[in-house]
């Protein structure tokens, strides 16, 4: 008698879903105290946010109502500029949770990346010198290729570690170029001037 040989069930079907679905579950939500620091020969630049449970009130509050990070209610995550030589602090502004800090070669602009999305608006942010912010963007729900989401913590979008970034002005106008997870560079428009 010849035996039969099952054929590829819902179930066997189903398997590979689950287990690539399973990849971007969040086993507990994101909770990091993170300090990043960039520099060129003029200034340097320092991030720092705190994600903890000491924090999750303050930052529950900022989610819920106004969405806005940018507020002197946010205690717990900044940016600031400081002139390398003198140490004299430029600017310090409330900020996103920052993943990935670029200085532009002629220190006119500081980028902050990110790719925390629990309880963060902003995955893309941009200050001039002066402390201005020039530009934010959201990069959850993103269409291009390549991009992931995991349930609440993580939008993964640029290449780890280090992505290429490229910022060109123009007639007041710059365009901020980002190195996606598959090698193209993302552009991003913004005015930046008055």
């Amino acid at each position: 008698m010849k035996s039969r040989r099952p054929g590829p069930g819902p179930l066997r079907l189903a398997l590979p879903l689950l287990a690539a679905s399973a990849l971007l579950a969040d086993a507990v939500g994101y909770r990091a105290i993170v300090n990043l620091r960039e520099q060129t020969d003029v200034v340097v630049a320092e991030h720092h946010h705190d994600w903890s449970r000491a924090t999750e009130d303050a930052r529950f509050k900022m989610i819920s109502t106004t969405k806005d990070p940018f507020t002197p209610e946010n205690t717990y995550s900044h940016l600031r500029l400081l002139d390398r030589a003198s140490g004299r602090e430029l600017f310090r502004a409330p900020v996103p949770a920052l993943t990935h800090l670029w200085i532009s070669p002629d220190s006119r602009f500081v980028v902050g990346l990110s790719n925390v999305k629990l309880w963060n608006p902003y995955q893309i942010v941009v200050f001039d010198r002066s402390g201005r912010r020039v530009f934010e963007k959201s990069i959850t729900s993103a269409s291009w290729p390549g991009v992931q989401e995991s349930v609440t913590n993580a939008v993964i979008w640029y290449k780890e570690p280090t992505p290429a970034i490229q910022l060109v002005e123009s007639h007041g106008w710059a365009t901020l170029s980002v190195e996606d997870r598959q090698g193209t560079l993302r552009p991003f428009r913004f005015r930046v001037s008055e």
